[in-house]
């Protein structure tokens, strides 16, 4: 088997990179639930494994400018060095040194990389910024761009927990109506799949449970650690967010 080193190099130099970044990414935020091909799924472990070396690029021209100022009162003095260096005959004469200075700029684009997903990630999910931007965008409001289509599914959107004005996550409370007159259930939700919307089986999971068979009868504790529930056996489910660092009293979803 012929082995293609310029291929290894290039992914290792570009698609991982953009691999750690969407790996955090996925970590904040829900991947995109629709088919992709291979092409868009390499596009965009390219783009993000190039942003990551476009940024420690520029990261590295600031620091250059700011040293050439500070120290030889020239900002473009080290461009200029580097312009004279001749890196293969140095490279040549020098291969331990330059194969550690690969491998740690190599390692240096993971970490980077790792920090973009994060930031990538941040993005996604608040979305604020594009908002704004939309929002004070008269000429697309002309013509007829008003908002933003996410790809996230709608059972992410209902269930994700909001921040409290503290900045901690709140409390979800739901109470599950189920079908055919199987009774209420009410709990705190704990863990829910995020599944496509045409999906009819999203399992939630919920603690500290309560049931009740009709509705006017009073709720009596569940003796177990938690309940998991089919939503395609719901027909109506109550939500409920709470910050429970509030020490003002809040009401229960029970009667």
């Amino acid at each position: 088997m012929k082995i293609d080193l310029s291929s290894i190099f290039l992914v290792i130099i570009v698609v991982i990179p953009g691999l750690f970044a969407q790996r955090s990414r996925d970590m904040l935020v829900p991947k995109s639930l629709g088919p992709k091909g291979a092409t868009e799924e390499l596009a965009e472990l390219v783009a993000l494994g190039l942003a990551t070396h476009g940024l420690l690029a520029f990261a590295a021209a600031i620091l250059a400018v700011f040293a050439g100022w500070v120290y030889h009162a020239a900002t473009l003095f080290f461009f200029a060095e580097f312009d004279r260096w001749l890196s293969t005959t140095w490279s040549t004469s020098h291969p331990s040194e330059a194969i550690l200075l690969v491998s740690g700029y190599v390692f240096l684009s993971f970490f980077v990389s790792h920090c973009l997903g994060l930031v990538y990630g941040v993005f996604s999910a608040d979305g604020q910024i594009t908002a704004r931007l939309f929002a004070k965008a008269e000429w697309l409001q002309r013509l007829g761009v008003r908002g933003l289509l996410g790809e996230r599914p709608i059972i992410y959107e209902l269930l994700n927990a909001e921040l409290s004005p503290s900045g901690d996550a709140k409390t979800m409370f739901v109470e599950a109506a189920m079908k055919d007159g199987l009774g209420f259930y009410s709990g705190q939700l704990s863990q829910f799949a995020i599944v496509r919307d045409e999906e009819p089986h999203r399992p939630v999971y919920l603690i500290d449970v309560w049931f009740k068979k009709d509705r006017d009868d009073l709720y009596v504790a569940v003796e177990a650690d938690g309940v998991l529930l089919d939503l395609a056996d719901v027909s109506t489910l109550l939500i409920k967010q709470m910050d429970l660092s509030n020490p003002l009293p809040v009401p229960d979803l029970k009667p």
